[in-house]
């Protein structure tokens, strides 16, 4: 399990104001459980401690709770967004955890409860940091009956803080059949597993050509549950992947049996390490769909990540979308690949193509493998993604984000929305590359780049048309090469028709100019509007520049604005339909400011 380095928990500081109010927990540390028990909700007790996307067409996948008190709690995303209401431990069903702002340090199921449907979950397990950006909470509960609803409908999510509630109009959990299939791979066995219980689980998840595994007896709505040990989990599944989703899958819960999302989730309070492709294993992948272009297989649709620890050092990546697949959500993970021997590696953490496609809140780091083709995230094909409250650092081979068409059904890719991630330390390549074939609904805004040795921006498309860069702090961009700039363009000319850069903070490695990169640059107005620029020699380009030091409260480890900060106030609202947060995920005041912060 990592823990969260000096760097984030400094550029994660929040706002003195909001501090009471914010775990400060470092990421990994307080997301336990109570191991086999959890509190009830009628536990008066403290926390139990021993342990909308358009992009993604999903309004239940994220979102900022809608209007609330200031200083309420903030709901965010979720890792499942739906599953059965009993069977499994305690007949409580579905463990759900919920990640947001505001939940405070303790009284889980005291101070601090959760509503669902307006109807309070059954168990509480856990309070503590995510895993990924260690300033958003996470809250993990068993979901129990909900006053049996509706199968199939979806209810609005609720945590209430001392007597303050969020916003009910963000993520919501739709109850829908389906099973809990528990494995452990140190005291289970697949001869006497009974689906549902906790007492017989099954040790493996999925095997070759076996239907006595987990896997083997799966069916759209269940829900894999996967006990942690010492002992991580190695098998190959399917080739050379820890599993393959293929001829299995999920569906869109409709509340009937035999629909819902497939789910692969940890136990709450344990730590499920899993190792897969070490060396550079040829195809070696941890999580696989596969590809749907090309006939003769069914399901790897409607499929949920979560909560796990993933080495996958293997050739093509840690969690493969593979092509056109739908509906995956990969949420609060550890992701990475140290460990690739040096071969030519074309993948990422998260990588492929397809529609309906969250990837929240993950940890993805140490991305190695010759070619500087690996990434943290890869998107590669056409569809609809939402990249969003991410960290990834330490890339030592690729881009911290791509989106890059080189194997999907359409020649260009579409709907793609980064926003909320913190990328830094990546001695690859760049941070966020919008290259070959990126196209339509393309926005990236309120993320942080921090020591980036290419560009932190990069664009190679021909294809752009109306692209949003709004609010983002890029720092200490480009000092690797001596054609880049801290934002590159190596296609034709990009012009105000393609891409708008508002609002962002760009300081640029020492020797490095503002804009670069070996293609035909940018157009001479409508491009660069309202950006504040620093550190280097070249003229700022674009109406409404600002030429000072944004006086960051430390500049590299705290991109705060500081008193007296020229960037304070001098934001366009132009960006206002999109920006409707600050990365610290607080509400915007009137005057807006330059940057993520």
């Amino acid at each position: 399990m990592r823990s969260s380095t000096l760097l984030e928990r400094c550029l994660l500081v929040v706002p003195l104001a909001c501090a009471a109010a914010c775990s400060s927990t470092p990421s990994g540390a307080g997301a336990g459980g109570t191991g086999t028990g959890g509190s009830s909700a009628a536990s008066t007790g403290g926390a139990a401690s021993s342990s909308s996307s358009a992009s993604t067409g999903s309004s239940s996948s994220s979102g900022s709770g809608g209007a609330a008190p200031a200083g309420a709690p903030v709901v965010l995303y979720t890792d499942i967004v739906s599953g059965p209401t009993s069977g499994g431990e305690d007949d409580h069903g579905s463990y759900l955890a919920i990640f947001g702002k505001n939940f405070g340090k303790a009284g889980l199921g005291s101070t601090v409860r959760v509503r669902i449907g307006g109807v309070e979950v059954a168990s509480y397990r856990s309070l503590g940091a995510s895993l990924g950006r260690s300033d958003i909470e996470q809250i993990t509960v068993q979901v129990g009956a909900l006053g049996s609803p509706t199968p199939g409908t979806a209810l609005p999510i609720e945590v209430a803080v001392n007597g303050v509630a969020s916003s009910s109009s963000g993520p919501t959990f739709t109850p829908n059949p389906g099973r809990m299939l528990f494995v452990d791979n140190a005291e289970g066995d697949d001869a006497t597993a009974v689906p549902g219980d906790i007492t017989h689980p099954f040790q493996h998840v999925q095997l070759p050509s076996s239907t006595k595994t987990a896997l083997g007896v799966a069916t759209a709505g269940d829900t894999v549950v996967m006990r942690g040990s010492s002992t991580p989990y190695t098998d190959l599944g399917d080739g050379q992947d820890f599993v393959k989703v293929i001829d299995v899958g999920g569906s869109a819960p409709t509340g009937a049996s035999g629909t819902g999302y497939l789910a692969f989730v940890a136990y709450p309070g344990e730590t499920v390490t899993i190792v897969n492709g070490k060396g550079g294993v040829s195809d070696g992948i941890a999580f696989s769909s596969f590809d749907h272009t090309s006939g003769g297989y069914t399901g790897g649709d409607f499929v949920t990540i979560a909560g796990l620890h993933i080495e996958g050092d293997g050739t093509a990546g840690v969690i493969a979308l593979q092509v056109a697949s739908d509906h995956w959500r990969v949420v609060n993970n550890e992701l990475s690949a140290p460990s690739t021997g040096g071969v030519t590696v074309l993948a990422g953490g998260v990588n492929g193509d397809g529609t309906n496609m969250a990837i929240y809140g993950n940890s993805i780091h140490d991305i190695t493998g010759a070619g500087g083709e690996n990434h943290g995230v890869y998107m590669d094909g056409d569809g609809s993604y939402e990249v969003a409250y991410n960290v990834i650092y330490n890339v030592a081979s690729g881009y911290g984000i791509q989106a890059y068409d080189d194997e999907g059904s359409s020649p260009t890719i579409s709907h793609i929305h980064v926003h909320h991630n913190l990328v830094h330390d990546v001695t690859g390549k760049g941070c966020i590359n919008l290259a070959d074939g990126s196209a339509n609904d393309v926005a990236v805004w309120d993320n942080v780049c921090s020591r980036i040795n290419l560009a932190c921006l990069r664009f190679n498309s021909t294809n752009l048309v109306a692209a949003q860069v709004f609010n983002n702090t890029f720092y200490d961009c480009g000092g690797g090469d001596t054609y880049d700039g801290a934002i590159d363009n190596d296609s034709n000319e990009l012009d105000a028709a393609a891409v708008t850069l508002t609002n962002n903070i760009v300081w640029a490695a020492t020797g490095t100019p503002y804009a670069g990169g070996s293609g035909d640059g940018f157009g001479a107005t409508g491009v660069f509007t309202d950006n504040l620029w620093y550190n280097a020699s070249s003229p700022p380009p674009g109406a409404g520049a600002v030429s000072a030091n944004p006086l960051f409260v430390a500049a590299g480890s705290d991109f705060h604005l500081g008193s007296g900060s020229p960037a304070v106030g001098a934001d366009s609202t132009s960006v206002a339909s999109r920006v409707t947060s600050n990365f610290d995920l607080s509400p915007l005041a009137a005057s807006f400011d330059i940057g993520a912060y």
